[in-house]
């Protein structure tokens, strides 16, 4: 009978677990021995589980669960006090809540303080990283960052070197959906908490949306604090309309730098690269306002004093804009992970003649919000071409898009230095569309007549013109793709 139980509370986080992530699920169906077999192995069963799979089944459950299955045996137990399973902390959802009837409201769920103090008593000096998550109770968020504010005053989290916030600006009701920022009481809290955060490595502020009298003395508690240690920095949307922020630059060992396009302009750029950044990623998304693009004559003042720095272009979540290029810029890598994203051929050509020597990734990733037509005429097959061809540094292709068999052909000639290519098979026509060329030979064309009529023929050449085993990715496989 206790076995059973112990069977039962075994099985409920390890289900939860292979849910999460469904890899270890189908391993462990393909790598399974007889039952048989299993039951005379004196090693076998939940409790005999080695150390490091214990640890990374509790980093994917929430506090909770991680507090009730140490309760399950001692093995257990000494996990759930592991360094490693308790070195992120998100704050979100239900997390540290406890029901409260309220008159007007009735049940609902708030942050519980003794829950919260006696996390940060017995927990504390295991974490690393605090992520706090966008959450809709703004009053639950003001009592956490309270609590953690005045117990960081008292007691330091020794090992704690990572902060994220990201807060929830957009709000949907019957009236439509309404967008706001922060501000008040939590932004106060925000600050006296990165400013009671010693030795800070990564701090990411996101959708905060400040006014610009708020947003002047923004970065100052960071700098009192970490100024020396900061190496990486995210600002996406930190205000409303555009605003540059030249106090980035006082970060002296800053590394990465990600922000979004209204925080920067010519003098920003050119601090950035006398202080010697290594990446700057410039990212856009639904929240980012207008914004113009940094100069030419700027950019190509950074090329000459920052020859190392390496500039990443990124649209992504829901944004519908443009991609907002920066012409004559160092640009390493252009993503494209918006669903809602399409390359016009004006953009390709521009590309082309600012990025011709630099660009050296060009992906999109995730699933596109339409599948797009199956003409030739209609889809970006030639404009993916001429991209190869006008860029040939480049050494990882990730398309989305529906492109025929030949195209993918043409694209592995094109551009033999390829690292990476790759293509969704639910996006792979097989079709060979393509008008012949005058600088096409003969044989070229007869070749890409055969080839591209079979989906193995495909296959067999393009592992034979990259020199790896290659394949079109599945959907699933495709939509966790990270560039």
């Amino acid at each position: 009978m206790a076995d059973s139980i112990y069977d039962t509370c075994y099985c409920k986080y390890f289900n939860r677990f292979y849910s999460l992530c469904p890899k270890h699920r189908l391993m462990a169906q393909m790598e399974a021995t007889p039952e048989t077999d299993l039951e005379e192995d004196p090693d076998y069963g939940w409790v005999n589980l080695p150390d490091i799979i214990l640890e990374d089944v509790f980093t994917l459950l929430y506090p909770k669960e991680r507090h009730q299955a140490s309760m399950v045996c001692h093995h257990w137990y000494q996990a759930f006090y592991s360094p490693r399973a308790w070195e992120t902390f998100i704050f979100k959802g239900r997390v540290l809540t406890k029901k409260k009837f309220h008159p007007m409201k009735g049940w609902v769920r708030e942050v519980c303080p003794r829950k919260t103090q006696v996390c940060l008593q017995k927990l504390g000096f295991l974490f690393k990283r605090i992520i706090i998550a966008p959450t809709c109770d703004f009053y639950s968020l003001h009592v956490f960052l309270s609590i953690l504010d005045s117990f960081l005053e008292m007691k330091p989290l020794p090992v704690l070197n990572t902060f994220h916030f990201t807060f929830a600006c957009e709000s949907r009701s019957h009236a439509g959906k309404n967008v706001f920022g922060t501000g008040g009481k939590i932004l106060e809290e925000i600050t006296s908490l990165i400013s009671r955060i010693k030795g800070l490595k990564n701090l990411t502020l996101r959708q905060l949306l400040l006014d610009v009298c708020d947003l002047v003395d923004m970065l100052e508690p960071a700098l009192q604090s970490s100024a020396e240690t900061l190496t990486r920095l995210e600002l996406i949307n930190c205000s409303k309309i555009k605003h540059p922020i030249p106090g980035i630059a006082q970060f002296e060992n800053l590394q990465r730098l990600v922000i979004t396009p209204q925080h920067l302009d010519d003098e920003v750029v050119l601090l950035l690269a006398g202080m010697g950044l290594l990446d700057l990623r410039i990212i856009q998304d639904q929240y980012t306002c207008d914004a113009e693009h940094v100069s030419a004559d700027a950019w190509r003042l950074v090329k000459e004093s920052a020859p190392f720095m390496r500039v990443t272009l990124e649209v992504r979540d829901l944004c519908t804009d443009k991609l907002l290029l920066q012409p004559h810029a160092p640009v390493h890598r252009i993503i494209f992970s918006s669903p809602y994203s399409l390359v016009a051929e004006e953009d390709i050509l521009s590309i082309i003649h600012y990025y011709h020597q630099t660009l050296h990734t060009f992906a999109q990733v995730g699933w596109p919000r339409k599948h797009g037509s199956r003409s030739f005429h209609n889809r970006g097959d030639e404009m993916l071409v001429s991209l190869i061809r006008g860029c040939p540094k480049v050494r990882t292709l990730s398309i989305r898009e529906r492109i025929s068999t030949a195209t993918l052909l043409i694209l592995a000639k094109e551009c033999r230095g390829l690292k990476k290519l790759l293509v969704r098979q639910n996006a792979l026509l097989k079709k060979r569309d393509w008008p012949k060329q005058s600088e096409w030979s003969k044989s070229f064309y007869d070749w890409l007549n055969v080839t591209s009529r079979s989906y193995d023929l495909v296959n067999k050449e393009v592992t034979k013109i990259i020199g790896y085993p290659w394949r079109p990715l599945r959907d699933e496989e495709f939509k966790w793709l990270r560039v």
